[in-house]
């Protein structure tokens, strides 16, 4: 029975190698074969070569499992491409070799570096991609160099042959492995409905608007307008939808590019222009356009990724706050704004529609503890700046607490009170019944340790980074923010 399962589980990753295999093999001949209508001249090498790309992304997205099949399928598929091509079967089995080779020289880097579920979300990340892909198209290079040297004649310089082979390569794996890559982090992630619907719009609008590019006149504005059209839709993409709709854009330009330079259609077809011209256009603008959209994408995806954290670590916080009877505020005086904790309005019995006033929350403290509160007020400085204060405090639903409150007030250069960070922490009503068991808590640390010392770093470091996300670009394309809107103390 074990020997059935075990010869059953092989018979399963035979079949899906082999349909890999396949899958890969037609897509890279058929790509292969579209590269090869287009070559340098007089080398004969092709001056975009996706296929590169498929292979590449393949082996990063299905990892070590799919090494042999891919490897079996490019070799297979590049020679078929180049004998039909009217190359020998000698040169198209060493290029088929080094094609290989390259796409499992990049799955390696990619793997040994950072791990299986490769994503374009962080710029190491895109950095990294972009290292493996030039380091393995360069190897690659001189297998192909050699190839052309030793079978296709003296043409050409071997540094012109290895240059032509290292760019179509890499063009390919900027072209099609992050489009691979996204597509797989998405399946793993799927993005929200609206995002989904808002990025394929985007990406309808793009293809539109770089049709209508293709067929501009020829004007001296012609340079600038696809620029300006076309970079605010990337942005709009990279800022707002998950990676792979950033690497669907650079897809859709870069084949534009690549179908309008191969069948001489629109600017990049224009035969008024010197050939080498041409080609050197294309290939800037698609490295520009890759490299812009993936390092936009993965710095807004980073940008996410804090924000995402910064909530979760807000919402920790507040159950941790309600859990311990501990609400907290940072009062800047200077603008009489203030940012408490969710929990606060259940503490002290206000209307969270309607948040109280410093003097206010003055009134409701018993009168023989607020004269030695204020006394104590009166004693902080820049040299002392700490305090901690316990005091009957009225509820504004009338019932009364006895309340704990540990501050830190906060100077300017010239020694001028601006602000305060406290905590307040929930002792006992005055009837006597316990609000919080500060027995429960270890001899070393008592309920009034952690509020002045373990509360206010936490609540320092909560609003110097939400400050700081707050401040940040992606805020104004409509971010979330886990402070509240600032209210009155």
């Amino acid at each position: 029975m074990l020997e059935k399962s075990v010869n059953g589980v092989s018979n399963a990753r035979w079949i899906g190698a082999s349909r890999l295999a396949v899958a890969v093999g037609i897509t890279y001949f058929l790509a292969a074969h579209l590269s090869l209508f287009l070559l340098t001249k007089p080398e004969g090498i092709a001056i975009f070569w996706p296929a590169a790309g498929i292979a590449a992304g393949t082996l990063i997205v299905f990892g070590r499992d799919a090494r042999l099949p891919v490897a079996v399928a490019t070799i297979v598929a590049t020679v078929i491409a180049n004998v039909l091509n009217d190359r020998t079967i000698w040169a198209a089995s060493v290029k088929g070799l080094s094609n290989a080779g390259e796409a499992l020289l990049v799955a390696v880097l990619i793997e040994r570096y950072f791990g299986s579920h490769f994503n374009l979300d962080r710029l190491t990340n895109v950095l990294g991609l972009l290292a493996a892909a030039i380091v393995a198209t360069a190897a690659s290079g001189l297998g192909g160099t050699a190839a052309f040297k030793l079978f296709h004649g003296p043409t050409g310089q071997p540094l012109t042959i290895w240059y032509d082979w290292f760019a179509s390569d890499l063009l390919g794996i900027l072209m099609i492995a992050p489009l691979m890559i996204g597509v797989a982090a998405a399946v793993r992630k799927p993005p929200p409905r609206s995002e989904l619907i808002e990025g394929v719009a985007a990406l309808v609008a793009l293809t539109g608007m770089t049709v209508l590019i293709v067929f501009l006149p020829p004007a001296p504005w012609k340079t600038v307008v696809p620029v300006a059209m076309l970079f605010s839709l990337v942005l709009w993409l990279a800022a707002r939808c998950q990676p792979v709709f950033a690497s669907a854009a650079t897809f859709i330009i870069s084949l534009t590019i690549v179908w309008t330079t191969t069948f001489g259609i629109g600017h990049f077809g224009d035969a008024s222009l010197a050939f080498g011209e041409r080609i050197m256009t294309a290939q800037a603008a698609i490295v520009s356009v890759a490299l812009c959209a993936f390092v936009l994408a993965a710095l807004f995806a980073e940008r996410r990724q804090h924000a995402d954290a910064l909530i979760e670590s807000e919402a920790r916080l507040q159950e941790a706050l309600s859990a311990g009877g501990v609400t907290a505020f940072e009062w800047d005086l200077r603008t009489g704004l203030c940012q408490r904790s969710q929990n606060a309005s259940r503490i002290l019995g206000f209307d969270p529609r309607n948040p109280p006033l410093g003097s206010e929350f003055l009134a409701q403290m018993h009168p023989d503890d607020l004269a030695r509160y204020n006394t104590l007020l009166q004693s902080i400085g820049p040299d002392r700046p700490s305090f901690t204060a316990t005091f009957r405090f009225t509820r504004f639903d009338g019932q009364e607490l006895w309340l704990e409150q540990s501050s830190r007030a906060e100077f300017d250069a010239i020694g001028r009170l601006y602000g305060s960070e406290a905590s307040l922490l929930t002792l006992r009503s005055v009837s006597g019944r316990r609000s919080i068991k500060t027995s429960s808590w270890p001899s070393s640390i008592t309920a009034s340790k952690m509020c002045s010392h373990v509360l206010p770093w936490l609540l320092r470091a909560r609003a110097r980074a939400a400050t700081r996300l707050m401040n940040s670009f992606e805020d104004s394309m409509g971010a979330s923010k886990p402070w509240r809107p600032p209210t009155r103390c």
